[in-house]
């Protein structure tokens, strides 16, 4: 079974939190510019590579953890973190069918400061565990 990690997150997200929509306010990719298609409150959600995985002797089954970064953007700071932490609490102790293990990196989401615009970013990061055959 061949796993895309950042996509089985950015959808266990918008089943967990119910504020976000695939396609509508998050997107399964780094951070975009706002546009007709991509509202200045959004959530970006990507591959951020991992430790290497482990195999034992000659097993082909590898042991993979993906490091998955998530940026909210929002125009209001509250609001902002305030979403960062329901993307937290909605994915503690929650697991993704195929996946072993699914945990936050960090216990709060990181203040990134401000992009060009004056939008606060907010980063969460999630590391997603499995196997690969």
């Amino acid at each position: 079974m061949s796993h895309t990690p950042a996509i089985a997150l950015a959808t266990e997200i918008a089943a967990q939190v119910a504020s976000l929509t695939l396609g509508t306010n998050l997107f399964h990719s780094s951070i975009r510019a706002s546009s007709t298609n991509i509202p200045v409150n959004s959530v970006f959600v990507w591959t951020g590579g991992g430790a290497r995985p482990q195999r034992t002797m000659s097993d082909p089954n590898e042991i993979r953890r993906t490091v998955i970064h998530v940026r909210v953007r929002d125009s209001d700071y509250n609001d902002g973190i305030t979403l960062g932490y329901s993307i937290i609490n909605g994915l503690r102790a929650k697991s993704i069918s195929t996946y072993l293990d699914l945990f936050s990196a960090f216990g709060d989401p990181s203040d990134l400061g401000q992009d060009k615009d004056g939008n606060h970013i907010f980063g969460v990061t999630f590391i997603l565990v499995y196997q690969e055959p």
